[in-house]
């Protein structure tokens, strides 16, 4: 039997200035299992990707925190 792979939680949070003053914010939580030998800068830019086709009007903001950790406590 493979050996099953372990799932992660992950925060991200990202702000971008508006055209007329403010900011639009907003943050997203999850949990994913990468795919054996994907590496953690990988996770983060499809993280980054679904994050902005969720909030499309946050497209190219400034990520403002991140976390990824196992989901285990």
């Amino acid at each position: 039997m493979p050996e099953e792979l372990p799932e992660y939680h992950f925060v991200i949070t990202a702000q971008k200035p508006l055209p007329g003053g403010g900011h639009a914010m907003a943050t997203w939580s999850a949990y994913l299992t990468p795919r054996p030998g994907q590496r953690r800068h990988e996770v983060y830019a499809e993280i980054r990707d679904a994050f902005e086709k969720r909030y499309p009007d946050l497209e190219r903001a400034c990520v403002t925190f991140f976390s990824l950790e196992l989901n285990t406590l």
